[in-house]
């Protein structure tokens, strides 16, 4: 056994050489620390939305989930000039967009600057060596199709062999012939879209290209309208599900506290004051981005179908809207019911823009009402944008699936 004085010994031995090793990696050189990499900057949602909360259109946005590829669509409107990504029917995401340098009226030949109207597929998707012009992906169309083919013939810009070159194309699912009198190499490619500035093609920002282009595929549909959107009742080319989405942020950018409190409020399109509301103000708030005025529509379905309200001795265009019992009817007469009860099940069918009805007091039945976020908790249920109660403000909350859902809606009318 070693006696004290050697351990002492030894340990201040050890402790010297451990002090002179660490003033050793001290003196040398030392590797920075790692920089965290930058978020990347925000880019506004862009499109110009027709609606409420104006003043917070450059402060949302939000991103689609990955998607199937085989199963979403696109739809162009050049007069509002938005691009439409649908998951089959149910649009996700509208885009700002330009077009070529003339734009107004159909693409009938080589040189024109007009970007096509009509239906096409995506044939080609590029993501690198791209001409600068192109941006950061390019998506290129199967123009000349043939309605394109039979109108070029008719006008004798080209020849019958070359028309059944692009026959031949389409029906084997080929690119057609690009350098022919009707003109070619239409894309949907990045590179900016604050003016109409390509030669017939429809661009987009780069971040809003990339987006793009990772949830379609070779074979895509896409549609190019003159001036229509499907189910866009205020006609700024965002479908009204998407526009009740983007008017729900917006509420929630606003941040409205809680407020019960009766209103006078002008009709049609009257609103309590903006700095206050309950849930059923998200709702109207969030419709009336769409150019759904709820108010005007709720008082003339009452005073339509005044067995279906009994409650109602005399309508009140101030209060009659704003409450939940008489919402659930109009919203039963008028959308489409998803179902009625959030499960583990049917948790991936509450979509970004749906509405949904819940039961929150002992009393059963539903008794409060938000629209379904395009965010998500860590578990993956949507968080809802709703009006809570006294002490809160309009925000997105976790409340599925504690909440009890009585009723799903899609703004899809009947």
């Amino acid at each position: 056994m070693l006696n004290l004085p050697i351990l002492v010994l030894r340990a201040t031995a050890s402790l010297v050489a451990f002090l002179a090793t660490g003033d050793l990696l001290r003196a040398l050189p030392q590797p920075a620390p790692p920089v965290p990499p930058r978020p990347a900057p925000f880019v506004a949602h862009g499109v110009k939305d027709t609606g409420v909360f104006g003043q917070f259109d450059q402060k949302i946005n939000f991103t689609p989930p990955a998607l199937n590829r085989a199963e979403t669509r696109v739809h162009v409107n050049k007069k509002a000039r938005v691009l439409v990504l649908y998951d089959r029917e149910i649009p996700r995401k509208a885009y700002p967009i330009a077009l070529g340098f003339a734009p107004t009226g159909h693409k009938l030949r080589q040189g024109d600057g007009k970007t096509p109207e009509g239906s096409y597929k995506i044939c080609e998707k590029l993501e690198k060596n791209l001409a600068p012009q192109y941006g950061a992906r390019s998506l290129r169309l199967d123009y000349p199709g043939l309605a394109d083919a039979r109108a070029g013939l008719a006008a004798k810009l080209i020849d019958q062999a070359t028309f059944e070159r692009i026959r031949d194309a389409h029906a084997k699912g080929q690119m057609p012939p690009q350098t022919t009198g009707l003109g070619g190499s239409i894309r949907i490619h990045g590179g900016g879209a604050a003016t109409d500035w390509t030669l017939g093609c429809v661009a987009l920002r780069d971040p809003d290209v990339i987006e793009l282009s990772d949830r379609v595929q070779v074979g895509t549909p896409v549609v190019v309208s003159a001036d229509k959107t499907p189910d866009d009742t205020d006609g700024d080319g965002i479908p009204d599900i998407l526009d009740t989405l983007l008017g729900a942020l917006k509420a929630a950018a606003n941040g409205a506290k809680y407020d019960g409190r009766y209103f006078s409020v002008k009709y049609p399109g009257g609103d309590v004051p903006a700095e206050f509301g309950v849930c059923t103000d998200v709702i109207i708030r969030a419709m009336r981005n769409a150019g759904i005025d709820l108010q005007r529509e709720i008082v003339k379905h009452i005073r339509d179908n005044r067995r279906l309200y009994p409650w109602i001795t005399k309508p009140d265009t101030n209060i009659d809207h704003r409450r939940v019992r008489n919402m659930i009817v109009y919203f039963l007469a008028t959308y489409k019911l998803m179902d009625k009860g959030y499960t583990p099940a049917n948790r991936d069918t509450y979509l970004p823009g749906d509405v949904i009805f819940m039961d929150t007091l002992p009393k059963a039945g539903p008794d409060h009402v938000g629209v379904i976020s395009e965010e998500r908790d860590t578990a993956g249920n949507p968080l809802v944008i709703n009006n809570w109660t006294d002490g809160y403000t309009t925000r997105k909350m976790p409340l599925l699936p504690a909440i009890p859902v009585t009723h799903h809606f899609r703004l899809i009318r009947k």
